[in-house]
């Protein structure tokens, strides 16, 4: 079975404060699941969840706008490190850039694109390990 997100995001855009800086975001209106990733189990992405999409360098907006079509990926990934970042994430930063890439797919973003962006995230993305059992 392929990698999946059996309903669409439910999200509310805003402009406030995320992480200390002032920015546009989205917050999640209802649980947000992605299913059958080769890297990882079942993820839910709770509601009320606070995403920024996709981590780019405003200079490349243009080509990488924060909120293309790729949003979804870049929500499951945000969830991943954040939940990295308090040491609860159950896979590695390696592993959840590569669901990032698998969840691209999903979202029908193109090879190039998508490999561009993988790389992004996992030459310049945060790094952190799974949580340990």
């Amino acid at each position: 079975m392929s990698a999946r997100f059996p309903l669409p995001l439910d999200k509310t855009k805003f402009r406030g404060l995320v992480d200390g800086v002032f920015q546009d975001a989205i917050r999640l209106n209802r649980d947000f699941f992605y299913l059958d990733s080769e890297y990882c189990n079942e993820v839910c992405v709770p509601a009320g969840f606070v995403s920024d999409g996709a981590s780019v360098p405003r200079a490349l907006w243009r080509l990488y706008p924060p909120f293309g079509k790729y949003l979804e990926a870049a929500v499951v990934h945000d969830y991943f490190c954040v939940l990295g970042r308090t040491g609860k994430s159950p896979i590695n930063s390696k592993a959840a850039a590569k669901v990032f890439r698998e969840a691209m797919i999903t979202c029908g973003v193109g090879k190039w694109r998508r490999n561009k962006m993988y790389w992004a995230v996992r030459l310049g993305g945060p790094r952190f390990k799974a949580k340990k059992v």
